[in-house]
């Protein structure tokens, strides 16, 4: 009796491991019939659109890429043959030289929209407007609207900060209401915003591109996957509770806010912008307003939980303040292996972990760089990025005798260069044998 419990045990196992579903299919990590499913719902949704927000279709070559094996699904063949079709998509290993990041980027002839394939959302409508995001940069040549801007580094210090701040809460007030109360709203954020152009002179000249380039490109993907007023407040809010540094990311809070408030004003705005134009002046000529002056912004502020704000952002100043000499103390004082940057072909990071230094320097705290000399990936650590001199430093304190990872980074050497002794006693420096 026994023997024939387990030789009906076996021939069920049998039974069952016959009929396990197949692995899915993938390329790297990413999961093809999903990556398929991907395309044909961004498809649906540019048709449905027709080109009528931009007057361009946002439908075009899209790849989603695996950062670490590389390995790429596209909705569509290469002029290299590179990718090759496969199970109604097409894969393949992206060459060194292609830069890997949520973004548009030319490659084999073509001008792709390319997202990371660990950014796309399990939620439908939030993983559409990350997709319509990266595919406005795609077109955004075509609109003449591809401007690139300096760092903005007002938005770090206590006064740009809390201005903007003030701005965005009185933003979110008038997208939340409606008649006079926006109307009301609307001054407010404008006031704040003039108060802020006012203590930076050259605020508005950093501000514009990157509220054009991102901002634009962010409330497009709202528009585009359907979200309402009530939605855009609440992720706007959310991004506001985890952003650390807003030099970078400021554009993803204020171009879905003025976007749609522009299109609640219920005229044509889109076709009147350019890549200098003020999203704010705009506003206030949809809505018919007078010029707005900062004078009373302090005073105003204060319906906004203006006086706990900018007691956060004095603590915070002084808390940035040790951090910069923390800085400055191993990225400058201590020893350091220098990079050159002038031989970057790609990087990535994050737009709420860059800090300015000073005029001309920048910190990534999160930060990836390929170049001529190998991969430097920063994980949870510092970077100094001199534009001036086209250098990058590391911190070596910590680091081991051959210098190829610190406190939060890491570095893969390409064959052909070497680590040697800088001119400074204890830098190092990268040099090709």
């Amino acid at each position: 009796m026994t023997r024939h419990i387990v030789l009906v045990w076996v021939v069920l196992a049998l039974i069952v491991g016959c009929h396990e579903p197949p692995a899915p299919a993938t390329a790297g990590s990413i999961d093809l019939e999903n990556a398929s499913r991907y395309f044909s719902e961004f498809d649906d949704l540019c048709r449905e659109d027709d080109g009528s927000l931009w007057g361009v279709s946002l439908c075009g070559p899209f790849l989603i890429v695996d950062p670490p094996t590389r390995m790429a699904v596209s909705n569509q063949a290469d002029e290299d043959g590179v990718l090759e079709p496969t199970l109604g998509v097409f894969t393949g290993e992206l060459p060194p030289e292609v830069p890997i990041a949520n973004t548009a980027v030319e490659w084999a002839g073509t001008r792709w929209t390319m997202v990371m394939v660990w950014s796309l959302s399990q939620d439908r409508t939030r993983r559409l407007s990350l997709m319509a995001h990266e595919a406005f940069h795609r077109i955004q040549p075509q609109l003449d609207l591809e401007t690139f801007g300096e760092i903005c580094a007002h938005l770090d210090t206590a006064d740009g900060r809390f201005w903007l701040q003030m701005e965005w809460n009185a933003l979110q007030e008038a997208l939340s209401a409606e008649g006079r109360q926006r109307l009301d709203a609307v001054v407010d954020a404008l006031a704040f915003r003039a108060a802020r152009r006012a203590r930076f002179p050259n605020a508005a000249a950093r501000e514009v591109p990157l509220e054009i380039f991102e901002g634009l490109a962010e409330y497009t993907g709202m528009r585009l996957a359907g979200f309402s007023d009530v939605e855009v407040i609440e992720t706007v809010t959310a991004k506001r509770e985890q952003e650390t540094g807003l030099v970078r990311s400021f554009a993803y809070v204020s171009g879905p806010l003025y976007g749609f408030l522009l299109d609640g004003a219920g005229i044509p705005w889109r076709d009147r912008v350019r890549p200098d134009t003020d999203l704010g002046v705009l506003l206030a000529r949809a809505l018919d307003l007078a010029a707005v002056s900062g004078e009373s912004a302090l005073e105003r502020a204060e319906a906004y939980g203006g006086p706990v704000l900018l007691a956060a952002e004095q603590e915070r100043e002084r808390k940035r303040q040790e951090q910069l000499d923390i800085w400055r103390a191993s990225l400058i004082e201590g020893p350091v292996l220098i990079v050159d940057l002038t031989v970057v072909s790609s990087g990535s990071f994050d737009p709420g972990r860059v800090f300015p230094f000073d005029e001309t320097s920048t910190v990534y705290t999160t930060r990836e760089l390929i170049a001529d000399w190998g991969v430097l990936t920063v994980t949870d650590g510092a970077i100094l990025e001199n534009d001036g001199a086209g250098t990058g430093r590391v911190s070596l304190t910590g680091a081991g005798p051959n210098a190829l990872a610190g406190d939060g980074w890491s570095l893969e050497l390409e064959d052909g260069w070497e680590i040697v002794e800088a001119e400074r006693p204890g830098d190092k420096i990268l040099r090709s044998k």
